[in-house]
């Protein structure tokens, strides 16, 4: 089947304006499994725009040969409405300027509105029920009114992914190493995916909950499946999210080499013709989200790190003071902060000025965590 190039307008911001979203569709249209790849949700997150840029026309090739296995959809710019904001010309990406929040949440529950009218549909045949649950939420994302304009590019992204069984979003951190957001029910069968990016850090986490657009379509699947317990319905899409490193590590031998991992992980799973390689040994294992201890500024001030991303921290250990440069006592104008878990320091802010109850730099760990005892503002 032919490569086939989508333009989709998205709601103007204003008179004589318009965004849009370019879709990249290989495969045949309708084939199963549909796989979704997009990137630069946060639009200031662009290491993986590289990386589906040099898939594009890798799956060109297989397309044209026969050698794919389902349908491929491919968003390399998941949000031209945050790559146009910009202040005094500094690009902020990550959120809506019109006062939308984070373009990566917000994402709502359609699994609700689609369990209202499919309760007489569901049959014992798990794979008709499977494509009348697909309908259901395709038909709920149509029918979601979503005003505003951040609310409608997600609606038109929910429109592009939440009838697929493997959607994949990349994203950065700040400064960090790779990572990987994992849904626990799918770990033992595509463990080789963090194994093929090198990830330093797994965060495992069930998918009932969550706005992130990660959790759409699997939380919309989860919420279906408890409103029917007697009928077989599948488990819920393998959704995950891709930390590339961070903002600034963006070029063509980086996204060459993510690309080429990705592309090893579709090929042994078949999903992709071609010589399956084995994985590689995974760099670490997995770790619950909810064992991430964030780091959150008390004071204001300067962050100066006695730690690196990618350093084992013990819990306990400082990671980082907070310093007021005014103050003349130089220890009295640092305020240490201490990890309270025991594991990778995976992520930091690429700003070093920070405000009190500001979340700044991330740690995995292997057990469970509390609250923090500050508020978490979400940058």
């Amino acid at each position: 089947m032919a490569h086939r190039i989508e333009t989709i307008p998205l709601l103007s911001p204003g008179p004589g304006s318009e965004r849009h979203l370019v879709v990249h569709r290989f495969g045949e249209p309708g084939a199963r499994p549909k796989l979704y790849f997009q990137a630069a949700l946060h639009a200031d997150e662009l290491p993986g725009s590289l990386v589906l840029n040099h898939m594009l026309s890798w799956l060109k090739a297989a397309d044209e040969e026969g050698e794919l296995n389902g349908e491929f959809v491919i968003v390399p710019l998941a949000n031209p409405v945050g790559l146009a904001n910009r202040i005094l010309n500094y690009h902020l990406g990550r959120f809506d300027l019109a006062g939308d929040g984070n373009f990566n949440r917000w994402y709502p529950d359609l699994g609700a509105v689609a369990v209202q009218g499919i309760g007489g549909l569901l049959t014992d045949d798990r794979e008709a029920n499977t494509r009348i649950i697909h309908q259901a939420l395709v038909d709920a994302v149509a029918e979601w009114p979503a005003p505003g304009e951040a609310n409608q590019l997600r609606k038109t992204l929910l429109g592009l992914s939440i009838d697929s069984d493997f959607v994949f979003d990349l994203h950065c951190h700040g400064e960090g190493i790779a990572y990987i957001y994992f849904p626990r029910h799918v770990w033992p069968l595509y463990s080789d995916l963090a194994g093929d990016l090198g990830c330093r850090t797994i965060l495992l986490h069930d998918v009932t909950d969550g706005t992130a657009f990660e959790n759409a379509a699997a939380v919309a699947w989860s919420t279906i499946r408890r409103a029917f317990p007697d009928h077989v319905i599948a488990d819920a899409p393998f959704t995950t999210t891709l930390e590339l490193r961070g903002q600034s590590d963006v070029g063509d031998d980086l996204a060459r080499h993510d690309a080429s991992a990705l592309w090893r992980f579709l090929v042994r799973h078949g999903f992709v013709a071609g010589d399956a390689v084995p994985s590689p040994d995974l760099l670490c294992q997995p770790t619950p989200l909810a064992g991430s201890d964030n780091l959150v500024a008390p004071v204001a001030g300067v962050v100066s790190y006695r730690r690196a991303p990618g350093d084992r921290v013990e819990a306990g250990a400082v990671v980082a003071d907070i310093v007021d440069p005014s103050e003349a006592d130089w220890h009295r104008a640092r305020t240490p902060v201490a990890s309270r878990a025991s594991g990778i320091f995976y992520g930091r802010r690429p700003s070093r000025l920070v405000r009190p109850g500001q979340s700044f730099a991330v740690v995995s760990g292997s057990e469970e965590l509390p609250p923090p005892d500050h508020p978490v503002l979400d940058w």
